[in-house]
């Protein structure tokens, strides 16, 4: 055989044990991973532990000493806000406050803080912490959906 046939051999043995194998990685996550859209709208009972208390509480500060200036926690938990996040995905929530605020100077806190910033507005939301920080990164925040607990006045749980 050619080095180019046993090449490309090798590469579709590839793609074809990838394609296979994709299908199954959003049934077996570990235990506290964050759960993937595909999961949640199987109508999975339990909501997404995505970020810690001490994340929230650091969000809490940014909040304070920057948001506040122009927001109230309502705005982030009232039925305007609910109905144009519930069901999008955490990146689209992040990149929006991320690229967008603060008011004038959008884009100026470290990412950290940014994260920190959606964690509280989780907590806000009643959404459960856990063991493993909020990720500023694109792609696992975009494999989350943001959700509200059953009872919140929001999208019940199973949605």
């Amino acid at each position: 055989m050619h080095r180019t046939t046993i090449f490309q051999t090798v590469l579709l043995t590839a793609v074809v044990a990838a394609s296979v194998t994709a299908g199954t990685r959003s049934t077996a996550q570990a235990p506290g991973a964050p759960l993937s859209h595909w999961a949640l709208q199987r109508g999975q009972d339990s909501l997404p532990k995505v970020y810690t208390d001490s994340q929230a509480t650091a969000g809490q500060a940014v909040w304070t000493k920057t948001c506040s200036e122009c927001h109230e926690t309502s705005d982030v938990t009232g039925t305007d806000f609910r109905t144009k996040w519930v069901g999008q995905n955490l990146f689209s929530l992040y990149e929006t406050i991320r690229t967008t605020m603060p008011d004038g100077d959008p884009g100026t806190l470290p990412v950290e803080d940014y994260a920190a910033t959606v964690a509280y507005i989780l907590k806000l939301n009643g959404l459960p912490a856990g063991e493993a920080r909020l990720t500023t990164d694109s792609v696992a925040l975009s494999a989350i959906t943001f959700r509200l607990p059953a009872g919140s006045g929001g999208a019940s749980s199973t949605r």
